[in-house]
């Protein structure tokens, strides 16, 4: 007995001499925690205001300043002073070399919002340092990817059915038109460091070039004036020539014909229904690479670029290459986007092309070519690439069909309507999300 109460007693005063030392621990971790909390709630306040910037920035930084302090404000309730908040953005550009040294695949900018708030303790004491006051501070850089300069190559179904009403009593061609029209307004104010390109190459069961030349011709009762146009076959004897020969000039297969001298009445003739019978049926045109975007629009634009006759998708895709092929001074990223509303002809075609590397050698061939920024010993991040997609009309595209093996079943989309069209165009061109930086 006398040992359990002596043992209590011992126990009585290592607690009453411990009881100072709980009392501090236990304030120390109180007022830790408030810190703890305090910072953690600063940190997230910081990166909602720096998304919000990076969404929605403002006309100059003192206003980007004011908006992040009133996000900030809006979760720091129980700081005892105003919160002290900075904001500074920072780009990084192909120009300066930063893009090529951050290994980054495109131009971004950062948006850093620092926040520093002061509060006061809930438990203070001065002589072992739990100050009446205390500062924490939070800091987020958010990045976003800038739109960068690209090539993009509009590869467009011309068949007849493409004449066929769809949203609005319009026609599916009218309303890719004017979607495509859409995306190069917005690629024309697209703050790149050069210009973007833009291209088209339309198909049917063949592709046509058409040059500035005009052809008339005016004897014997016959009067007609037609642009001087050409229509290609791409294919070869066989998919594996085809594919081998993909890079070489395409075989003629019509064109508008020109009057000579010394014609008879019968040539004549023969002539002007030729070249009428040609207008009818290649009621459109390629319009090369340009980043002249007036006038770019003004021929998409034309009412003579008008759709008739069947489907090709390959004469489109393989015209796309080679002017792709042919091109200069490449922009980083190239873009191959097909816009269709039904199968080919040949529904099998395609896939044999792809199967003897129609795709695999489109792709290496051009990724393989030096752009505008690219340096003499690039990195992976520094060389072109090549981004392939389809978009389906109002037609749900099928994968087995040879597109599902080029251009990558993610690549395919359906579009239900020209706003459809329009986001999944813009999909492929660019992702300006906005990510908080690790």
């Amino acid at each position: 007995m006398k040992s359990i109460k002596k043992n209590r007693g011992v126990a009585g005063i290592l607690f009453v001499g411990l009881l100072p030392a709980m009392v501090i621990f236990m304030a120390f971790s109180m007022q830790m925690s408030q810190q703890m909390l305090a910072h953690s709630r600063l940190l997230e306040a910081a990166e909602v205001a720096s998304l919000a910037l990076i969404a929605s920035p403002k006309e100059d930084e003192d206003k980007n300043v004011k908006y992040a302090r009133y996000l900030v404000d809006r979760y720091i309730l129980d700081n005892s002073e105003d919160v002290d908040v900075a904001v500074f953005t920072r780009k990084c550009e192909y120009k300066d070399g930063c893009v090529q040294a951050s290994g980054e695949l495109a131009p971004f900018s950062d948006f850093v919002v620092s926040a520093t708030a002061k509060y006061t303790s809930w438990i203070s004491y001065e002589d072992v340092d739990l100050e009446p006051e205390f500062t924490v501070s939070g800091r987020a850089v958010t990045r976003k990817y800038l739109p960068q300069s690209v090539d993009v190559y509009f590869i467009g179904d011309f068949s007849g059915s493409m004449g066929n009403s769809w949203k609005n009593g319009k026609m599916k061609l009218d309303v890719v038109k004017e979607t495509i029209k859409r995306v190069v307004d917005d690629i024309e104010k697209f703050n790149t460091e050069e210009k973007s390109r833009v291209a088209l190459l339309g198909y049917n069961p063949f592709h046509v070039k058409q040059t500035d030349k005009t052809v008339r011709v005016n004897a014997y009762g016959y009067y007609g004036s037609w642009r001087k146009k050409y229509a290609y076959n791409y294919a070869r004897s066989s998919p594996g020539t085809t594919v081998r020969r993909m890079f070489d000039k395409p075989k003629l297969y019509n064109e508008i014909l020109e009057p000579k001298r010394g014609m008879s009445r019968y040539e004549v003739e023969r002539l002007h229904t030729h070249n009428v019978n040609f207008a009818k049926y290649y009621k459109f045109y390629d319009i090369p690479l340009t980043e002249d975007y007036d006038e770019f629009r003004s021929q998409l634009m034309n009412t003579k670029l008008q759709a008739g006759g069947g489907t090709s998708s390959w004469n489109g895709i393989i015209a796309a290459a080679q002017e792709a092929n042919k091109a200069t001074n490449l922009n980083p990223e190239q873009v191959f986007i097909v816009l269709s509303d039904g199968q080919d002809g040949d529904k099998n075609y395609l896939q044999k092309l792809v199967d003897q590397g129609l795709c695999k050698k489109l792709r290496s061939t051009i990724s393989a070519k030096r752009n505008r920024f690219q340096s003499n010993s690039p990195t992976e991040a520094e060389k072109t690439k090549v981004t392939m997609g389809v978009i389906g009309i109002n037609y749900k595209v099928n994968e087995s069909d040879g597109f599902g093996d080029c251009f990558g079943k993610k690549n395919i989309y359906h579009a239900k309507d020209g706003e459809d069209v329009y986001k999944y165009i813009l999909n492929l061109i660019n992702e300006e999300t906005g990510k908080l930086k690790d």
